[in-house]
């Protein structure tokens, strides 16, 4: 576990329930951000046809989680930054971490994290 899924772990247990109605649950929400963030690097690596509004829904997205973080009485954008950290530091490491998500859910929560 990394020290940000730690802490996630450690919140008290009203707080925890606030992650439920969009993300299912802290370990959800931790698993949609680190994708957000995979998704802005390799985006921003490979230039796809439109990338740059690709980017700029991605980080729209990305916004919104962390403001949505902050309406819980949490440092949104502390928290989003820390997890994208987890990221890069597998992305250094080669490390494919064991994505316990589809693609479905994934997409599910971006589409509620967009209607907030």
């Amino acid at each position: 576990m990394t020290k940000i899924q730690e802490t996630l772990a450690a919140l008290p247990e009203e707080k925890k329930v606030l992650f439920a109605p969009v993300f299912g649950g802290v370990d959800k929400f931790y698993t949609a951000v680190y994708l957000i963030a995979r998704n802005e690097h390799v985006t921003d690596q490979e230039k796809p046809d439109r990338y740059e509004d690709r980017l700029q829904v991605i980080r729209r997205i990305r916004s919104k989680v962390e403001k949505l973080v902050d309406s819980f009485g949490l440092e949104g954008s502390e928290i989003v930054a820390d997890i994208a950290s987890d990221y890069f530091e597998d992305y250094v490491n080669y490390k494919e971490p064991d994505i316990q998500m589809t693609n479905d859910e994934f997409i599910g929560i971006i589409q509620k994290v967009s209607q907030v």
